[in-house]
């Protein structure tokens, strides 16, 4: 065997090898560069655009824009075994909720935040983990709650907790069972959805938008739906959802008789 003529191969193979990782290294960052000048410019090119139109942009916009999935989700109720274990719960199944009274009350202790809340309030309350708080739709009188998917909130599931006088008094809770579809997609960015907004006068000039964030929304409250990729755009109090696939405006939600 020539040694020789086999080192020289070895080397041009691994020197070839170096050079194709080293070509692989470059376009990761190439693209992810140029993917962060893009988001930069969507951001300075819409807030120029906000300003224009004299709308205050008061939160910051979500950089990110996933692959995400439409969702089939079921309700299935909560299982009424599982809530007789709880003690001092008085609860009601209604139509798309169970509605939970605490007897007595439960007292708050320590510093009320929502996250805080929420583990008091865990051991009378069903998959207590799988929900977020909404800090831009709660008020001192309730706290609100969406279940999460994959860390998206879900804006069709929510959990609403309702406090007086330093206590629990009970709460109203939705909750899905969700399985994703196949064959999902990048979503638009929340800069488009706001632009969207904008050029259909829904957004008006004079407002302040208060919060853009991404999570999932069906139109019809009925046992079995889809959910679609939103971002849903809060102003001046109001709520809208933006489609995030096709920037489309959601309709509210309508419900079934």
């Amino acid at each position: 065997m020539d040694w020789s003529r086999t080192k020289t191969i070895l080397i041009w193979a691994f020197l070839l090898l170096d050079l194709f990782l080293g070509y692989q290294v470059y376009v990761t960052r190439i693209s992810f560069w140029n993917d962060q000048d893009v988001a930069q410019g969507d951001k300075w090119d819409m807030e120029l655009y906000l300003k224009q139109q004299n709308i205050a942009l008061v939160t910051e916009v979500p950089q990110d824009t996933p692959e995400m999935s439409y969702l089939n989700a079921e309700y299935v109720g909560i299982n009424p075994l599982s809530l007789q274990e709880m003690s001092g719960l008085t609860a009601t199944m209604e139509k798309m909720s169970l509605a939970a009274k605490l007897n007595p009350p439960l007292p708050i202790r320590g510093q009320i935040t929502p996250n805080e809340l929420l583990r008091q309030i865990g051991p009378r309350l069903m998959y207590a983990d799988q929900y977020t708080a909404d800090m831009y739709q709660s008020n001192q009188g309730r706290l609100l709650y969406w279940q999460v998917y994959q860390k998206m909130p879900v804006f069709v599931a929510p959990l609403e907790v309702y406090l007086e006088n330093g206590s629990i008094l009970g709460y109203r809770q939705t909750f899905f069972h969700m399985r994703k579809q196949e064959n999902g997609r990048q979503v638009i960015s929340g800069y488009t959805a706001l632009r969207s907004l904008v050029d259909k006068q829904i957004i008006q000039p004079g407002e302040r938008i208060e919060s853009v964030s991404l999570g999932y929304y069906g139109s019809y409250d009925a046992d079995i739906q889809a959910l679609a990729p939103v971002w849903r755009v809060i102003h001046e109090g109001k709520q809208h959802f933006i489609n995030a696939f096709t920037g489309a405006l959601e309709r509210p939600m309508v419900t079934q008789r």
